[in-house]
């Protein structure tokens, strides 16, 4: 029914000029106190601001409830301010704490023409929703994260809908909805399908296939860009851009991982470099670096010893540059 977004680089991507922009369809949890909390902890309802600790409030609240009834403190216990605090940190440092800076000095030939595609206000129309292929709008001034109407809710044969069940439609920003949903990053996008809210598109070449589709075009989004074609070779292009973005960002967090040796930091570099492996795979993109990354996987395949993890940390890192060379200057 829904896709579960992912928590990469949310300091970039939930600041609006309207507030805080949390969740698929930007309204994170009402501005309005719950009626179970204020009948049963009326103290807390300071906290129902839309904020990012709002939006775990509202996690605990709707998710992890002893019944249906959601009563603080006897169905869920309410998060305390310290927990909040310690949860808005630990989400605020995943992923990347600055935006990139367009254009960057690529190497593959079909990357670099999916980047000027990209960058081209006048076909793609891509940069101005998703400046430097994150969540923040390039036109006005510090709009920030924005909802749009994109017609993805229209498209036939959802997987959701292919079940036979009911499906209730999401309906976007506020209560009853409008339809909108708020923008997401797209450096973090080829390992983190599938895409949309409800799942709909399994690659990134279907995502950004779907802004030729009629769903889009005939949208309230559409029709404000006035409309994206893009030819087959051109999503291409522009895929194997995102593609090679998401590979250099796997390979740089990688790296930071990998500089403060310890087990589970060897393994969490060793998801991300399978992701650079599989992101650029599967898009037919820089074999050569796929070699750099599949040797640095082998080494990050070993339970080294505490006093080995740094001589081998160097090793990697050595073999993720190389990789990261083949991709940009």
């Amino acid at each position: 029914m829904r896709g579960v977004p992912h928590l990469l680089g949310m300091r970039l991507s939930v600041d609006s000029v309207s507030g805080p922009r949390t969740g698929w369809s930007g309204d994170g949890v009402p501005d309005t106190c719950p009626p179970v909390v204020a009948a049963n902890a009326p103290e807390r309802c300071d906290d129902f601001d839309r904020s990012l600790r709002a939006f775990a409030l509202g996690a605990v609240i709707q998710h992890f409830p002893k019944t249906l009834a959601r009563i603080p403190n006897q169905d869920f216990q309410l998060p305390t301010d310290a927990e909040l605090d310690a949860l808005e940190a630990f989400q605020l440092s995943l992923g990347r704490q600055q935006d990139l800076q367009l254009p960057l000095p690529l190497k593959g030939t079909v990357a670099k023409r999916g980047q000027e595609i990209f960058l081209d206000d006048s076909s793609s129309k891509c940069n101005r929703c998703h400046k430097n292929a994150g969540a923040n709008v390039s036109f006005g001034a510090g709009l920030g994260n924005l909802n749009f109407d994109t017609g993805v809710e229209q498209l036939p044969d959802q997987p959701g809908h292919l079940t036979g069940e009911p499906v209730p439609a999401d309906d976007g920003f506020g209560t009853p909805g409008n339809e909108t949903f708020n923008t997401t990053p797209l450096v973090e996008a080829a390992d983190t399908g599938p895409f949309f809210h409800n799942n709909s598109i399994e690659t990134i070449e279907g995502a950004v296939a779907f802004y030729n589709d009629e769903a889009f075009n005939s949208s309230p989004g559409g029709l404000a860009v006035g409309g994206i074609r893009l030819a087959a070779t051109q999503v291409v292009a522009v895929a194997a851009f995102l593609r090679v973005l998401n590979a250099i960002q796997n390979i740089d967090t990688s790296i930071d991982l990998l500089r403060t040796n310890t087990r589970r930091t060897f393994r969490a570099s060793r998801h991300e470099v399978r992701d650079a492996i599989n992101v650029l795979q599967d898009g037919g993109l820089h074999p050569q670096a796929v070699v750099y990354l599949e040797r640095a996987q082998r080494l990050l395949a070993q339970v080294p010893s505490q006093e080995a993890l740094a001589g081998i940390a160097l090793r990697v890192i050595g073999r993720l540059k190389r990789a990261r060379s083949e991709l940009i200057q």
